[in-house]
């Protein structure tokens, strides 16, 4: 449900996106400078990350976190006491479910990012939340288990959206149902009353606004593999950078700095290049919050002299695998290539 919906679409995301990293630039170009060059040394510290001014939020308000879907003419607009959850296929026990069943089952909370199948590599249609909801797993043990022919997990939404996923993702640890969102209630736009989060595939698969869960013996293709998308869509690794996106001062501290994700395998490393890809300087790395969840990085540039420089950024996820340096469009499997931008010192 999270994917894009089209190039106008993708491009209003990214403008707004774009929008709010300027704001913590000029955070940082107007910042005290001797208050960074403490936060510089900081980072230098083993036990530390810094604090760095207008740094991408670990955790996204759920205010600004992107929202996509297949409607122009509004989301669903579900009450909670009329909703019912139909859990059915290839269960030993189909089941119906009220918004109050769902919430009297043992819940989980965990953090997960989630990233748009149609984002560029330098998009904003990212975000990193604590979902509360149950496990896929225990709520399919509550409808007498999975028959032993199941292999697909088919899933429908009241907007007539439809994905799948295979049963293995879906008993997976970290898949569950959510129904609150950093807090909160999920809000109407991230699919209340209750959606799918499955990490390691693109957004377009953790379904908003669920009515049906089936479990099935074939591989189902939904409303955007019909389209050409892909059916596995499993999360590339990028890394974005977020600061500085202008002009620095020179022989005034400053910080390189982004997220970077690589779904569930996690992020091992992040490398730091300034002059396009030449050389490669290690970033510090935040510790996740999930092994479902976005890293923050940071590289401190001590003493910036006067030029113009080619930063890049690349990641190494869990597994050791360097992120995909040759650029490819988001269309079929999602975007790769590096993430570069061109600050000048003066």
């Amino acid at each position: 449900m999270e994917e894009s919906q089209g190039k106008d679409r993708r491009k209003f995301l990214k403008t707004v996106g774009t929008g709010i990293v300027a704001v913590g630039v000029s955070t940082v170009l107007g910042a005290d400078w001797e208050a960074l060059a403490r936060a510089m040394e900081s980072s230098l510290a083993a036990e530390g990350f810094p604090q760095i001014p207008g740094m991408t939020p670990e955790i996204t308000p759920n205010d600004r976190f992107y929202k996509v879907s297949i409607s122009w003419f509004g989301n669903p607009d579900l009450g909670a006491s009329a909703w019912r959850l139909s859990v059915g296929g290839l269960v030993g026990k189909p089941l119906t479910l009220t918004y109050d069943d769902l919430q009297a089952l043992p819940a989980v909370e965990e953090y997960a990012t989630l990233k748009c199948i149609g984002d560029p590599v330098d998009g904003t249609a990212m975000g990193n939340a604590l979902w509360k909801g149950v496990r896929l797993k225990d709520l399919f043990a509550h409808a007498g288990g999975a028959k032993p022919n199941a292999t697909e997990v088919i899933l429908r939404a009241a907007e007539k959206y439809s994905d799948s996923f295979p049963l293995k993702n879906a008993l997976a640890k970290g898949t569950i149902l959510a129904y609150r969102m950093n807090g909160a209630p999920l809000p109407k736009d991230h699919g209340f009353p209750a959606r799918v989060i499955v990490p390691g595939i693109y957004g377009m698969k953790n379904v908003k606004w669920l009515t049906d869960l089936e479990l099935a013996d074939y591989d189902y293709k939904g409303y955007w593999e019909k389209r050409g998308w892909s059916d596995v869509a499993r999360y590339r690794t990028i890394s974005r950078v977020d600061l500085p996106k202008t002009a620095l001062p020179q022989g005034k501290p400053a910080f390189i700095a982004g997220v970077a994700f690589a779904g569930n395998r996690g992020i091992r490393k992040v490398e730091v290049s300034l002059d396009g890809g030449r050389t490669w300087q290690n970033a510090k790395l935040k510790s996740a919050l999930s092994p479902y969840s976005w890293v923050l990085w940071a590289y401190p540039w001590a003493d910036p002299r006067p030029g113009t420089y080619q930063v890049t950024a690349r990641a190494t996820d869990g597994s050791g695998a360097l992120q995909q340096s040759r650029p490819a469009p988001s269309f079929p499997k999602g975007a790769a290539g590096l993430d570069r931008i061109e600050v000048t010192v003066k």
